[in-house]
């Protein structure tokens, strides 16, 4: 990939990444004087190379895998023969979590990511269930700061690279299982809040993960302002902002004093998100063809003529690390 009389420095975060019969090279490499580069290349020699670079060999391989596992294996594939079935025994990537991941993913969260404004589970699964449903779609790399609450976006130390792997896995995981949620036929709900437990009995405790479904809403405000200006979808959201939002209306306090009218507003949550999820569907599939069909035609072949027409090799020319635009 490099140019004959360059100095190249690879990141020992480089990895391949193997899903569904396939197998990506994820590349990460600067030249001294420049960011990180993100380059993904298929089996068949085809590179999607990131226009932005990074400021940490890290952060290129977190967006790497979270657009992979947010997008499919088959999004970076060209031309690919029909996949073989995936090894007994690896996870498929729509495959909701199971109780005993969730508790995996919900004890990060408590005790491993050391901020203040971390996420919890509840929180998180009302953020990825708006971002999921929502009329447009939210890369990773613009969810995730939230998800760790650090303050400049960073990731919060953790313990190894395998760490990190898994973790984002289990994240992905679970936003992907979200998604095909929706997508089955009948839908399948299964919004994870907790249970407040009082003398007059149990009751569903949704205000952390309406919380977090406003946070994913304000991540796009402008957005989705089509819905929140319409009758009937201020109607779908109204349980979400009331249990959610601060403020939300001049009568918030009196219809969510009691667990009871609380767990109340929550019984409301799922038939709204499959309301909201309709309304939005057809703008989401629109923008979803059109992005799918750009970058389908920008992908290059390293070992192809550049597109620039210098009649040079791709990654000689407009794919070198010091000459992308």
């Amino acid at each position: 990939m490099a140019t004959d009389d360059m100095e190249i420095i690879h990141s020992p975060l480089e990895q391949t990444y193997s899903a569904e019969g396939h197998t990506l090279s994820i590349q990460i490499y600067r030249s001294p004087d420049s960011l990180w580069i993100l380059e993904v290349e298929d089996e068949r020699g085809t590179s999607t190379v990131w226009d932005d670079q990074f400021e940490t060999d890290q952060a290129a391989l977190e967006d790497a895998l979270s657009e992979i596992e947010a997008e499919g294996i088959h999004s970076f594939l060209t031309d690919a023969p029909k996949a073989a079935q995936p090894p007994t025994g690896t996870h498929d990537l729509f495959e909701p979590l199971s109780d005993e991941e969730l508790d995996e993913l919900d004890q990060f969260l408590l005790y491993e990511v050391d901020t203040e404004e971390g996420m919890t589970l509840d929180t998180l699964d009302g953020f990825l269930h708006a971002i999921a449903i929502g009329p447009e779609f939210i890369h990773p790399h613009q969810w995730l700061p939230k998800v760790w609450g650090t303050a400049d976006g960073e990731t919060p130390a953790m313990p190894s690279v395998e760490v990190f792997n898994r973790v984002l896995q289990l994240l992905m995981r679970h936003y992907n299982g979200i998604v095909s949620g929706y997508a089955a036929q009948p839908p399948e709900l299964c919004p994870v809040w907790g249970v407040r437990t009082t003398d007059s009995g149990e009751f569903d405790d949704a205000e952390m993960w309406a919380y977090g479904f406003s946070e994913g809403v304000r991540l796009n405000p402008s957005a989705w302002q089509a819905l929140l200006h319409d009758p009937e979808g201020q109607r779908w959201y109204r349980p979400i902002g009331l249990l959610g939002e601060d403020a939300f209306s001049t009568d918030q306090d009196a219809l969510t004093e009691t667990p009871a009218q609380r767990a109340a507003l929550a019984a409301e949550i799922e038939s709204s998100l499959l309301r909201i999820h309709a309304f939005w569907l057809p703008v989401r599939q629109a923008i979803n063809e059109r992005q799918r069909a750009q970058r389908m035609s920008t992908k290059v072949g390293r070992n192809e003529p550049c597109p620039c027409g210098s009649g040079k090799k791709f990654k000689k020319c407009c794919g070198g690390p010091l000459a992308l635009h």
